[in-house]
């Protein structure tokens, strides 16, 4: 995983994606709980742990998985490159600017 932002203005995207990080992929991992095995448990009270609770409140499974999905769906409509090829074709060819501040220098990867 690579992670890409913009040293000028601090614009940042999520981890480039490829075969072992994606969306897609992780968010699979929730399919248990909307049509597999665990579907009774949806409506349940997701964690006893206290730390989640005073971050999160005390919500249901289905509302943990309603918002990973969303936070992902964020992340996708954020991206400027989905691969790490994307943007190295892009930065070579001097396309790659900052969707923010436009500037094609300040760019880091991590």
């Amino acid at each position: 995983m690579a992670y890409l932002h913009c040293h000028k203005c601090g614009w940042h995207q999520d981890d480039f994606y490829d075969e072992g990080y994606n969306p897609a992929k992780y968010l699979m991992d929730w399919n248990e709980y909307l049509f597999g095995e665990r579907k009774s448990k949806l409506d349940e009270q997701f964690t006893n742990d206290s730390q989640f609770i005073k971050e999160n409140g005390n919500i249901t499974t289905r509302e943990v998985v309603a918002r990973e999905y969303e936070k992902f769906a964020r992340r996708i409509r954020e991206m400027k490159w989905m691969s790490h090829e994307d943007f190295r074709k892009d930065y070579k060819a001097g396309k790659a600017k900052c969707p923010s501040c436009g500037c094609s220098t300040e760019f880091d990867v991590d």
